[in-house]
């Protein structure tokens, strides 16, 4: 079996056909996919899982709360180009490199791109609270209340050192959540 991100996994697609054409024995092939397996997983998995998704959600939120439809179709697009993109870019970097494509996954792009991205998202969900604040979400008090958790749960996540993708999603969650059960009561 083969178990890596699915987002990746063209790398050793790409590699593997490069090595079938060059007459690679099976056996070759198997140890390889092997050794890939695991990388593509974990890379995968911090980049896509753990800081694309988020920062697309709360872009995808501040969208369609904004422009709607449009917005929602925007988000759509967004979320379906930089799956594309990274499949494509993984088949061509892993025909064209072979046996050296542990290279490009050892390269800049994807450490530079993890750190991007959490900053994006840390400003989109300054944008989507700042879109908010025009809804005068501080002139209730039990916005006004929701306002200050969320900005202690940032503070204590920050120091106890925990991802900040899970505070900028618990946070998001945290006010979607106690919008509803305020919209409830």
């Amino acid at each position: 079996t083969f178990n890596a991100n699915p987002y990746l996994a063209t790398y050793a697609v790409g590699a593997v056909a490069k090595l079938e054409e060059a007459g690679a024995s099976a056996e070759e092939l198997g140890k390889f996919k092997n050794s890939l397996s695991g990388p593509l997983g974990a890379l995968g998995d911090n980049l896509i899982w753990m800081n694309l998704r988020p920062v697309l959600l709360i872009l995808g939120i501040i969208l369609a709360s904004t422009f709607g439809a449009l917005g929602a179709l925007i988000f759509w697009l967004l979320y379906n180009i930089h799956q594309v993109y990274l499949r494509a870019r993984g088949l061509f970097k892993g025909y064209g490199l072979g046996l050296g494509v542990a290279s490009d996954l050892r390269s800049a792009f994807y450490p530079r791109m993890i750190k991007w991205l959490s900053r994006m998202g840390a400003v989109f969900l300054g944008i989507f609270f700042v879109l908010k604040s025009n809804e005068r979400i501080l002139e209730r008090v039990e916005n006004l209340i929701i306002f200050i958790l969320m900005v202690f749960l940032s503070i204590f996540g920050f120091r106890k050192n925990v991802n900040p993708n899970y505070i900028l999603l618990a946070g998001v969650l945290s006010f979607l959540l106690a919008k509803w059960v305020i919209l409830l009561t």
